[in-house]
């Protein structure tokens, strides 16, 4: 058989593959959800606005599919409803048809009432519904969509599912869960718990006065002034946090994190940057490489690191731990406890002269530089072994010594104050006055 033959039996089959489908209705569930506003189709509306029986039960149900959800509270006790209906068709008249046979259900069930559409009922369904919903300020609502916008403002405790939609909450009175992906998530004022599920899409959260918790996956998300306990998971995605009233987690891969006027904060990241800026609680980070940069730390700091540099300004810590390697260390403007420990990268410290704690240096093939400020008196122990000691002061150190390990000491006499001590291996140390 020729190639010609075999192209031409291929496409018969795909056509009449093609027309089975199309006649059985299989085809239009194939393709449910995508946008037909091509070829020959045009877009008719049709809007209704049902009468729904007061009293309206406590707790309102939307389930919808294709559309949007719009649910808004208000002042007014009375509910109102619009229905509206957007038909995909090649003609006026069939798009009458179709609308015609599209229903809003409504089920009523005790304390509940669930508003939804006849969409199963079709075997094909070229068209989306939308729900717009005035409902009286506070009332409990629960909202499921699939292929849509959801926005509910002015609601009580409030329950999102939205798989392939946006969703927008704005003034939510009372707890928010909320499930979503593919679609932004903008939330802006929720009175209660919140706790957000999603994956590959941005989100923005602020102005919650309780707890927020996190799990997410693939896009970026910005949070500020959250006033409870703030937790979030997330994996390549990157972290601006402004404003955080209580203890923050933030746990991420290959992206970077800020978090900017905070209290305690723990980050947990891999392959991160992260900026620490005006933290008021401490800071505990482990993290693989990546860059850290801190700048105004008033609570203790912690960084555990593989491969990650560090520059740390302005930390006014009672303690400080830094652990890495492989990469440089700055540790400037700080007057507490510090404990750092280096291999194969270079350290340089900037102390205050008003020291409080003892500084202790653990490095291996580490080189170590100390901006000695003026005035300061502490007593100075350097070793190092297989490395040179560089001492450029005014005042001569109390004695030096070298016997395969390098030894120096200085201001010994300053008993009662906290000391320095430098042990190197593989690694030169060099003091000089501050400023040089």
């Amino acid at each position: 058989m020729r190639a010609r033959d075999v192209i031409l039996a291929l496409l018969l089959i795909g056509a009449g593959v093609f027309l089975t489908y199309e006649k059985s209705g299989r085809f239009d569930r194939m393709f449910d959800g995508w946008d037909l506003r091509i070829g020959l189709y045009n877009e008719f509306l049709y809007e209704e606005t049902p009468p729904i029986d007061r009293p309206l039960p406590s707790e309102l149900r939307v389930v919808n599919s294709h559309g949007d959800i719009d649910v808004v509270g208000s002042a007014d006790e009375t509910p109102k409803v619009v229905f509206r209906k957007r038909v995909m068709a090649r003609n006026k008249a069939e798009a009458d048809l179709i609308a015609a046979q599209i229903k809003m259900t409504v089920d009523r069930t005790g304390d509940r009432l669930v508003l939804g559409t006849n969409r199963e009922t079709f075997r094909r369904r070229h068209f989306e519904t939308d729900f717009k919903i005035a409902v009286p300020a506070g009332t409990v609502c629960t909202l499921d969509n699939s292929y849509g916008r959801i926005r509910a403002e002015g609601t009580g405790a409030t329950g999102i599912t939205n798989p392939h939609g946006e969703v927008v909450v704005r003034a939510v009175s009372g707890p928010l869960t909320l499930s979503s992906s593919y679609e932004n998530v903008d939330i802006n004022g929720v009175r209660g718990p919140v706790r957000v599920e999603a994956s590959h899409c941005d989100m923005e959260i602020k102005n919650l006065d309780d707890t927020l918790e996190i799990d997410h996956s693939n896009g970026s998300i910005s949070l500020e002034r959250i006033g409870g306990r703030t937790v979030v998971r997330t994996e390549h995605a990157g972290v601006t946090a402004r404003s955080l009233g209580a203890e923050a987690v933030i746990e991420t891969t290959y992206d970077a994190i800020k978090v900017i006027d905070a209290g305690e904060v723990k980050i947990r990241g891999r392959h991160c940057d992260i900026t620490a800026d005006n933290l008021s609680g401490m800071l505990d980070i482990t993290d693989d490489y990546g860059q850290v940069r801190i700048n105004g730390l008033r609570g203790n700091l912690k960084i555990d690191g593989r491969n990650v540099e560090v520059q740390a300004r302005d930390v006014t810590s009672p303690d400080i731990f830094v652990k890495t390697g492989y990469q440089d260390v700055l540790l400037a403007g700080f007057s507490g406890k510090a404990v750092v420990v280096l291999n194969n990268g270079r350290l340089a410290l900037e102390p205050v002269a008003s020291l409080s704690g003892a500084i202790e240096i653990q490095g291996s093939y580490a080189d170590v530089h100390i901006a000695w400020p003026a005035g300061f008196r502490a007593p100075l122990l350097v070793q190092a072994r297989d490395g040179q000691v560089t001492w450029t002061l005014p005042e001569k150190p109390d004695s030096e010594t070298t016997n395969g390990v390098t030894e120096l000491r200085a201001f010994s006499n300053e008993t009662g104050k906290s000391g320095i001590k430098v042990v190197t291996v593989h690694g030169d140390v060099q003091v000089d006055p501050a400023g040089r």
